[in-house]
């Protein structure tokens, strides 16, 4: 049954009113406004019949002071008066009541005016209870908008970046607006590195526990913890909000996109990493190639120097010597024969080692011109690392903004 407040100081009305209502309604009788104020701090009813007139506190200041308390404000009131002008109801309406009725009055037109105040409470009721709804509704929307605001930030921040640490400076701007507190670990071939959104060092069982589960299923949950497990890359989230698993859900269902991203942008900044670490190895193979046929060149123009020099050294001492050995004259001039002989095969091979210095010559500039192409691809390489991450000294900026 209804809950209906009754403040009268007339022990008539008191008598009348329980006649009338007392079948259909649970009927709670005081006699003055403080009694009724008393009765309001610990009981709730669902209409108030008030007074005006009373010993006390006057049926408008009691009004007014229900008006006032927040939780009994939306309790509807019914003036009950002798007095029926106008005045007196606009008096009424400015201390907040729902309605007039003028003593004497019928039952039925009573129980009408109660009936309405009570389907007009229920509907108000209903309206509240659908627009806190549609309001819960419009704020996870906007949310879910404003999430997709910045995972599409971060998917293009992340085409711009240059290394690991500009890659998690990014996700990390996007968990920090949402009051996620993470660890991201990121799987290279020389090892893997550990990130804390709280810029602390991690510490050795937490990198030791994500390690292990990043070979688990995509979604690993624990407690308040999740961790989402891609091939490059691992998110452990230590704050999951379990007492909003609305907001739990729409966690579980964003990151995902994120760390998508995040792991193929992992994979070709691995790659790069390697082209760049072949690209130097390259120059240095090509660098000690060049010192090494320079060192080539310089020894075989040494030894021809010094063949040179020994033959003519040679010729010199046979012609002061063979006078002296007492030989006879076809002897000497066979000697001298075989000597110039030599000599001629000497100067051919002076020849053709020329011919071979001309060839090192050769291969020394075509690999000085490989050096500088590849010097050249390096650079540009370079530079386009430098130019895809020049914007990050600014920081990670939100520029979309859907709401």
């Amino acid at each position: 049954m209804h809950k209906i407040l009754v403040v009268d100081d007339d022990k008539i009305t008191h008598a009348f009113i329980k006649r009338s209502l007392i079948a259909e309604y649970d009927l709670i009788s005081t006699y003055n406004g403080d009694q009724a104020l008393e009765e309001l701090a610990h009981s709730l009813p669902e209409i108030i019949l008030l007074d005006v007139e009373m010993p006390g506190l006057n049926g408008y200041e009691v009004c007014e002071r229900i008006k006032s308390n927040p939780d009994i404000a939306d309790v509807p009131v019914i003036f009950l008066s002798a007095r029926g002008e106008l005045r007196d109801r606009m008096l009424g309406f400015e201390a907040g009541a729902d309605d007039y009725i003028v003593k004497p009055f019928q039952p039925e037109d009573l129980k009408a005016k109660i009936n309405v105040l009570i389907q007009y409470r229920l509907r108000h009721k209903e309206i509240a209870k659908q627009v806190d709804e549609a309001r819960k509704t419009a704020f996870i929307a906007i949310s879910s908008t404003s999430d997709l605001g910045q995972a599409i930030n971060f998917i293009e921040k992340s085409h711009t970046v240059s290394n690991f640490d500009q890659l998690v400076g990014a996700f990390f701007c996007v968990t920090q607006s949402m009051d996620l507190t993470c660890t991201v670990m990121i799987k290279t071939p020389g090892g893997n590195f550990f990130y804390s959104s709280t810029h602390n060092s991690v510490s050795p069982i937490e990198s030791e526990l994500v390690e292990k589960l990043s070979i688990e299923k995509r979604f690993f949950d624990f407690g308040c913890r999740t961790q989402i497990n891609y091939p490059n890359i691992a998110l452990l989230i230590k704050n999951m909000p379990l007492d909003d698993m609305e907001r739990y859900g729409r966690i579980k269902d964003f990151f995902p996109a994120m760390l998508s991203t995040a792991d193929i942008k992992i994979s070709q900044l691995c790659s790069q990493c390697a082209v760049r670490s072949q690209l130097d190895q390259t120059q240095q193979a090509f660098e000690r190639i060049t010192v090494l046929l320079d060192e080539i060149k310089m020894a075989l123009q040494s030894n021809q120097k010094q063949g040179i020099k020994v033959m003519r050294s040679m010729l010199i001492d046979l012609d002061n010597q063979l006078p002296r050995m007492g030989l006879e004259e076809d002897q000497e001039q066979y000697i001298l024969d075989r000597v110039d002989k030599a000599i001629e095969d000497a100067h051919a091979a002076i020849s053709s080692s020329e011919q071979i210095n001309s060839s090192f010559r050769t291969v020394l500039e075509n690999l000085k011109e490989l050096l500088s192409k590849q010097q050249q691809l390096q650079a540009m390489f370079l530079a386009a690392e430098i130019d895809a991450g020049k914007d990050d000294d600014e920081g990670y900026e939100m520029d979309v903004e859907l709401f």
